[in-house]
């Protein structure tokens, strides 16, 4: 089997720079060849998989959950059965910890190295592929505008003084949404698609199958173009307790959904920018082969 080995340099606060070559050469003792590249951008990271599709069986990516994202979408777009491989360098990793994949170096290369996988859904949006959250509403764009400087100065707290600088800034929407044939058209604060245990960092769903063809859809309604209290209030509250259906809070199992908007909005997929006003979503069956620990 041929290794394609990607890394952010800049994940992990730099440290995956100075360990690369040593993982390349553990990863050689199960592959019969592995191909070492420092990822330039998210796009590279996407190009690069692509462009090896037809010299390649496995994808070892060294990073965080954008990483993560990118080279999945790069895998499902291949069409080819080629396995993911983990190790975790970002500020946060809720895909390796929903997988139970060690934020430890040579344990989290043991699982690959043991050959042990698990078939995890896939999330499709329009043309685009994810692994484990889609959304949109207040906080949802702090993934993605936070600066690395910030990340590698405070690490996940970061995150948080992003959200908390650009509230005043944040506006609800009007969305027009079909759960499985299931209908609502509402102005939102916050709507969240997860197929993960972990979202920003917090165990939101510790019953979540991550390979059973659904994915858990929460929408909360709001009455004002702005965000209230009681809508900050009903948001933590998803995070730290989980949420319930109820006269403003819609919490579905899903396998297909359409969302429209009024006008072009920023949606986040697996902590990366995605621009639309029309969303075509559904989830891929174990459409992905992933090494992980045992499920």
């Amino acid at each position: 089997m041929k290794c394609l080995f990607i890394f952010n340099p800049k994940s992990g606060k730099g440290k995956i720079a100075k360990k690369a070559d040593k993982i390349a050469e553990k990863l050689g003792q199960s592959f019969d060849s592995v191909t070492l590249h420092p990822s330039t951008s998210s796009q590279d990271v996407f190009d690069q998989i692509v462009l090896r599709q037809n010299e390649i069986d496995c994808v070892v990516v060294a990073g965080g959950d954008g990483t993560i994202s990118q080279a999945v979408n790069a895998i499902m777009h291949t069409g080819k059965k080629i396995k993911l491989g983990i190790l975790p360098f970002g500020t946060v990793n809720d895909v390796a910890h929903s997988l139970k994949i060690p934020r430890n170096t040579n344990k989290a290369l043991d699982i690959i190295l043991k050959g042990q996988t698990f078939l995890h859904d896939v999330i499709k949006i329009n043309d685009r592929y994810g692994i484990y959250v889609f959304g949109c509403g207040v906080f949802t764009e702090t993934s993605y505008n936070t600066s690395q400087k910030a990340k590698k100065s405070f690490g996940r707290v970061a995150y948080g003084l992003h959200a908390l600088k650009k509230l005043k800034e944040t506006k609800n929407n009007h969305l027009s949404c079909v759960f499985d044939g299931e209908k609502f058209c509402q102005l939102s604060c916050f709507l969240l698609l997860s197929n993960s245990r972990y979202v920003a960092g917090q165990k939101i769903e510790r019953k979540a199958q991550l390979n059973d063809g659904k994915a858990r859809v929460v929408l909360i309604k709001s009455k004002r173009q702005k965000p209230s209290l009681k809508d900050l209030a009903r948001i933590v509250k998803l995070f730290l307790f989980g949420q319930k259906n109820s006269k403003n809070v819609v919490v579905r199992n899903i396998q297909k959904a359409q969302i429209s908007c009024q006008e072009k909005i920023n949606f986040n997929l697996d902590g990366e920018q995605l621009a639309a006003d029309k969303i075509n979503l559904c989830i891929v069956k174990q459409g992905l082969e992933i090494f992980a620990a045992k499920k």
